[in-house]
């Protein structure tokens, strides 16, 4: 599974962005301290998530001129965004910025290469999450319908040749759950270069914009799942914020939602529980009527989040909600998209939440579905299941049942690209109990799920 060699903290980025050594960093907040103590810090802000004290970080943003309000109001690593201005999204366009057709042409086209951006961390700060959240829920501005027809320079695209890009895109949706996000991410770009090339080149009817514009958006939203599933989250988040802006000019509602629902699930992933409820919430206050099965999609990552957030009450009533929203489902009112979804219950997320909300014990249960599972109809999302049942059984003292467990797991990972999951499988390294027992295991997983 080759991946770029990932800058993984945004400290290390900076540096790398002016040509600085971590003994550089060091001697900025040293101040005539013990030089040696001060790199062996920096790399451990950088490698082991260790917070910088107060005063350190205020060296630090003096010297990369980012003010000191700043530092107060945005906690550790998040200020650092901020060195380079306010945020925006790596082509230039910040979030903030108007909500129209050319901007969200501009927006895809230097959002096409984001497969390169080699940040391993997430880009946009919670001010900047914020800002696109609102941007999305702003009333929605209708073309009227005498409008001219735009003619851009090249050919004419008609609905015949958009029928055949939308029809690649439902197709994408089934190879990622068998192969993996990180080579359906690469076809998806591929495709969205040529959807931008048709809105930025080509002529169409006022119909035939608002197609692309789909389009646009759902692959968008399908190369940013695949660089979150590889390991990409900055560049999950640029292929995010474009599709949000192309699926607000295609009047697209259940398309931004889902697209904000991926955004949610990355920043839940990544430990921000208050992000990824603030994307829920601007998802549920979409401007028209979503299907009872998105509404049971949207509480069920509300369990995940409020579980980051350690609240257990607000945790039950979102699961509630979901169960509910799910008994009374119309199937004839769901996105194709929503195939995919399950009883909230059975959800691997959800179970993932009540692991964290020390509730392992019901997780083995609600995920028997996979653990039954003889075929590999789905090896990613089988894999990531029997990973969250490992943990549980970890959590209940039954280490090996969980390395059982996470046997199989490793089996179908070898057929899946996807560093998310091989990640979460080397998780269960830090639950594991050192021991004979578990020490092949152990090294299995060390050489065949590690990061690459």
């Amino acid at each position: 599974m080759p991946r770029l060699d990932l800058v993984a903290h945004p400290l290390a980025y900076v540096r790398e962005q002016r040509g600085w050594t971590q003994a550089h960093v060091a001697s900025i907040v040293a101040r005539g301290r013990n030089m040696a103590t001060w790199k062996q810090k920096v790399y451990r802000w950088e490698r082991r998530g260790v917070r910088p004290e107060p005063a350190a970080q205020h060296a630090l943003a003096e010297a990369l001129g980012v003010p000191g309000g700043l530092v107060d109001a945005h906690p550790w690593p998040e200020w650092l965004l901020y060195s380079e201005g306010m945020p925006a999204a790596p082509d230039g366009t910040p979030v903030s910025a108007a909500w129209s057709a050319d901007q969200a042409r501009s927006t895809l086209a230097g959002t096409v290469s984001a497969l390169t951006d080699r940040r391993g961390f997430l880009i946009l700060s919670g001010a900047a999450i914020g800002a696109l959240a609102a941007g999305w829920t702003e009333p929605w501005r209708f073309v009227p319908q005498e409008k001219v027809v735009r003619t851009l320079g090249g050919g004419r695209t008609d609905h015949e040749l958009v029928s055949a890009i939308e029809k690649r895109l439902a197709d994408l949706w089934i190879l990622d759950d068998l192969v993996g996000g990180e080579t359906t991410a690469r076809l998806a770009v591929n495709d969205l270069e040529l959807v931008t090339g048709l809105l930025n080149n080509s002529s169409y009817s006022q119909a035939v914009e608002r197609r692309l514009f789909r389009v646009a958006g759902g692959l968008c939203r399908q190369a940013g799942w695949g660089a979150f599933d590889g390991g990409r989250p900055a560049a999950a988040e640029r292929y995010w914020h474009a599709g949000l802006r192309a699926a607000k000019e295609a009047r697209d509602i259940d398309g931004g939602v889902y697209i904000l629902s991926n955004m949610a699930m990355q920043r839940f992933y990544a430990g921000d529980g208050a992000a990824s409820l603030a994307l829920l919430e601007a998802s549920r206050a979409s401007r028209g009527r979503l299907g009872r099965t998105v509404l049971a999609m949207l509480d069920t990552w509300q369990v995940r989040a409020h579980a980051k957030l350690g609240r257990r009450a607000e945790a039950a009533r979102a699961l509630a909600r979901a169960e509910a929203h799910w008994e009374r489902r119309r199937p004839e009112d769901d996105p194709a998209w929503i195939y995919w979804m399950q009883r909230p219950s059975s959800m691997i997320e959800t179970n993932r939440a009540l692991l964290e909300l020390g509730r392992p014990a019901e997780v083995p249960r609600n995920l028997s579905s996979w653990v039954d599972l003889d075929r590999d109809a789905y090896p990613r999302d089988h894999a990531l299941a029997l990973t969250v049942v490992a943990a549980a059984q970890i959590g209940m003292g039954e280490a090996d049942a969980a390395v059982a467990t996470g046997r199989r797991a490793l089996r179908l990972l070898r057929s899946v690209d996807s560093g998310r999951v091989g990640g979460e499988l080397r998780l269960l390294l830090d639950r594991l109990p050192d021991d004979r027992a578990t020490r092949d295991f152990r090294d299995q997983i060390t050489e065949e799920a590690r990061p690459t």
